[in-house]
């Protein structure tokens, strides 16, 4: 396998990572019985979102890099 393909690979496995533990916490809140339960929420959320952009912007470097690459 040539690079470009192992680092595809690598950042679908962090997004599917990133997307199992947004599943987690969405199934897990409803289920904490602190009064601060939502807080957790209002935190990790964004964070995941942050996440998620930092995974497809390193995606898009990626493959902006090996299309240079191709053309000269």
């Amino acid at each position: 396998m040539n690079l470009i393909t192992k680092r595809k690979i690598f950042i679908w496995i962090l997004l599917t990572l990133n997307l199992l533990f947004a599943y987690i916490i969405g199934y897990s809140i409803p289920r904490f019985e602190s009064e601060f339960a939502y807080f957790m929420g209002l935190v990790l959320i964004p964070l995941l979102i942050i996440l998620n952009y930092i995974i497809i912007d390193r995606f898009y470097y990626y493959i902006k890099n090996a299309q240079e690459r191709e053309k000269k």
